[in-house]
């Protein structure tokens, strides 16, 4: 489908109707909206995405940094340990500014999808401070996807550690389970959580209450998610192949610090982060915004306004509006009751026989 049939520009400037045509998308449609609204705000969201990629090259370059003054002055084994110390901080750090990062590219999408004006900055400044629940909602989504595989992993590092040759077979079995069984539930688990992030912007909703949401508008749009992020990761592994090179030149001479080689991996992750990460986020908001519709008339809700449409349950909170419905009262609990929007009836008013006789019985005349 072309992207006039779904791109209305002149009803942008109006509040209560998006830039975008709010309706049930195909997946090749919800792939279209995704490079077409990126190509055509391709600096507000890599100049976001640049921001958490920056960190990743600052903190990666420290990390070189320390390791080579270590080596110098210490020994491999001090500077080994040292890299680990600091590799732990900067995946903190750098997960921290992802988090960020990509609840700013949630908000910035939706506020060029629903026709209002978006940059850089106020897109930080819409975000930042709950930068706490994004975080929370990052680790609850890498939390969901190992913890099966761990917990099946350590009990066989255990026996193989303790050496016990008559239990190798249940360590095998373990490790086989984690490693099969722990990455399919993971990609599942991950699957269902993977609108928190939307929900956390667009809603304002906490990180449980994002959790538990995003499993119902993840009900059914798995598959789509699944291709959103599958197409994210191919992006990612073209950029591993362009690192590739590299690697091998480091991996035949391990002892070496190879500096050059390492800035060298070091730009092409942040290209390639700066680049991609825009990709999935936008694809998986996009995906959000069609459960809505499906499940929610969030498309006639926009339309009508909140103003007009009083019988609709709003939560308090968010951005845009929830409308309610069975489905949603279950899913997500903080909406409103119905009666809460609805005005009291006016009391009726009585006439007693005597002034019914005054004022004649209308049905005569």
């Amino acid at each position: 489908m072309a992207s006039q049939d779904w791109h209305i520009p002149e009803t942008a400037a109006r509040a209560s109707i998006s830039a975008y045509e709010l309706r049930p998308l195909s997946v090749g449609e919800v792939l279209d909206r995704t490079f077409s609204i990126y190509r055509s705000r391709f600096w507000l969201f890599a100049g976001i995405s640049a921001l958490s990629g920056s960190v990743e090259l600052i903190t990666q370059g420290l990390g070189l940094l320390i390791h080579h003054l270590l080596l110098v002055r210490y020994g491999r084994s001090v500077a080994l340990v040292g890299t680990q110390i600091v590799n732990i901080v900067s995946i903190f750090i750098f997960l921290l500014a992802t988090a960020v990062t990509q609840a700013a590219t949630v908000y910035a999408l939706s506020e060029v999808y629903l026709g209002r004006i978006a940059t850089v900055g106020l897109s930080l400044k819409g975000t930042i401070g709950q930068w706490y629940r994004y975080l929370g909602i990052a680790l609850w989504q890498t939390g969901s996807m190992i913890w099966v595989g761990l917990l099946l992993a350590i009990p066989a590092i255990v026996l193989f550690a303790m050496k016990l040759s008559s239990f190798y077979w249940l360590a095998f079995l373990l490790a086989f389970l984690a490693g099969l069984g722990g990455l399919a539930y993971g990609i599942y688990a991950y699957l269902r959580n993977s609108l928190g992030v939307q929900i956390a912007v667009i809603e304002q909703a906490t990180v449980r209450s994002s959790m538990r949401r995003s499993k119902f508008l993840s009900t059914g749009a798995k598959g789509r998610v699944f291709l959103v992020l599958l197409i994210a990761a191919g992006l990612f592994w073209v950029a591993g192949m362009i690192q590739f090179p590299f690697l091998i030149l480091i991996g035949r001479s391990p002892l070496e610090e190879h500096v050059l080689a390492q800035g060298a991996i070091l730009l092409v992750s942040f290209f390639a982060h700066t680049l991609v990460s825009p990709v999935a986020m936008i694809g998986l908001s996009l995906v959000y915004f069609d459960q809505r519709v499906r499940k929610e008339a969030f498309d006639l809700l926009m339309l009508l306004g909140p103003e007009t449409a009083p019988q609709q349950a709003v939560v308090t909170e968010a951005v845009y509006p929830v409308v309610a419905s069975p489905q949603a009262e279950v899913a997500y609990p903080q909406t409103m009751s119905v009666t809460d929007n609805v005005a009291p009836a006016p009391p009726a008013t009585v006439i007693s026989e005597e002034d019914a006789g005054q004022t004649g019985d209308a049905t005569k005349l």
